[in-house]
């Protein structure tokens, strides 16, 4: 494989004549070690976090003209803003080490690991930098068949970090239950069957203001790790009405003796569950009750795509101990049937957005009409769609059974089946 392959053709670059001072904030802000330096397309040089450091301290021959003001500390951190109005062209290695994009991938990660580099340019005949490549993004493209899994299994333990501290979740509660309430007394449900977890949040809630019983899946043993960590917290009664469990969802029945009243799956899980949903449906079906429901949660991604410009959320968070917490999250289309989902993290210091990370997986395109036809398939004869508006990992707005599902103005369709 060539670095043409999988190299990244946007690249952030300055100019020699930008200073210090503005090189540091994107590497800061970027959480990366270094930045190409441009001569129109032309690579010319390149600035890394050490060049930077070592212009704030004296050089071989200032030490030998004046060796006692040269290893003078106080003035050095005193220069420390006049070093930092330097130019990147003063500052920068001319010296750059780079690839071409017929370079073979294995050479590419072997001059990088001789020279202890990050990163490498990459530049065609005439030198213009036309791309770069890393070593995680040669790692992915040496394990591309094992990065499904390693994606969910860092997607799972991304969410596990930051989930829980991007959705105001008293409000939630406040403005979901009454409405699921209201449906589980009107149809006697007692046992419940939570689908698609996450993190445990919205399982130990519901717990914690009903009486019902519940059991909650997922399919990664992180979140049912997560989830357990919080039953353990819960007074005695209601710990022992909770319990969750992991499962790949094709063998529902082996999990209770009793059937459930009902299953829920909140909070738009469903993409993420690894069995479409004809298959779901069918194994959900053995084990809810004759008189059993099912309640799904989903996002309407046909609004999403179409009207929001593939933007699912964009919001600022007060996490632990005050501080701020900016998420982003937006699809990309995969194909007709999938799509990607991406999550970025950055943290407030007070002065400056730091980047803590991204992380992508690949989830079901799942609309109406398709819900519809799975659960005709699974033998639910009584399908009633209705839709509500609210933000995702926000507002989530007030749940709704009343209102009718619109898929141009709906933020949520909520779906109820039953046998």
């Amino acid at each position: 494989m060539k670095v043409s392959a999988i190299m990244h053709r946007s690249v952030i670059t300055v100019t020699e004549d930008v200073s210090l001072k503005e090189v540091g904030r994107l590497i800061f802000t970027l959480g990366i070690a270094g930045i190409p330096v441009v001569r129109g397309k032309k690579l010319i040089g390149i600035v890394t976090e050490e060049d930077i450091l070592s212009k704030m301290h004296p050089t071989m021959q200032d030490l030998i003209d004046d060796y006692v003001h040269a290893k003078d500390f106080d003035t050095m951190a005193k220069n420390i803003h006049s070093v930092l109005d330097v130019s990147a062209g003063e500052a920068m290695n001319p010296r750059v080490i780079s690839i071409t994009p017929d370079t073979l991938l294995m050479e590419a990660h072997s001059i990088m690991q001789m020279n202890e580099f990050s990163r490498l340019p990459v530049v065609n005949a005439k030198n213009e930098l036309i791309g770069i490549i890393s070593q995680g993004d040669v790692f992915r493209a040496i394990l591309k068949d094992e990065i499904p899994q390693l994606e969910k299994e860092r997607y799972a333990g991304f969410i596990s970090q930051y989930y829980d501290q991007m959705v105001n979740w008293d409000k939630r509660f406040d403005e979901e239950f009454p409405a699921l309430f209201k449906i589980f007394e009107k149809e006697n449900v007692k046992k419940i069957l939570d689908v698609g977890v996450w993190t445990g949040e919205y399982t130990v809630g519901l717990v914690k203001r009903s009486n019902y019983f519940v059991l909650g899946l997922d399919n990664n043993p992180v979140m049912i790790k997560t989830s357990n960590e919080k039953k353990a917290k819960l007074p005695g009664s209601a710990r022992r009405r909770l319990n969750f469990s992991l499962t790949d969802y094709a063998d529902l029945d082996s999990l209770a003796k009793d059937k459930f009243d009902a299953a829920i799956c909140m909070g738009n899980s469903l993409p993420y569950i690894p069995v479409n949903p004809n298959e779901l449906f069918k194994n959900l079906s053995k084990v809810i009750s004759d008189k059993g429901l099912i309640i799904i949660q989903l996002l309407n991604f046909e609004k999403i795509l179409k009207s929001k410009n593939r933007l699912l959320n964009f919001a600022i968070h007060k996490v632990d101990g005050g501080r701020e917490q900016l998420s982003i999250e937006f699809f990309d289309n995969k194909d007709k049937s999938s799509l990607f989902h991406n999550t970025i993290i950055f943290d407030y210091d007070g002065i400056n957005w730091i980047y803590k990370g991204i992380t992508t997986i690949g989830v079901e395109y799942i609309k109406k009409e398709d819900l519809e036809s799975a659960f005709r398939k699974a033998g639910f004869k009584k399908i009633s769609c209705f839709g509500n508006n609210g933000e995702y990992q926000g507002d989530y707005g007030e749940l709704s059974f009343e209102l009718p599902f619109n898929p141009l103005k709906s933020d949520w369709l909520n779906v109820i089946a039953k046998k």
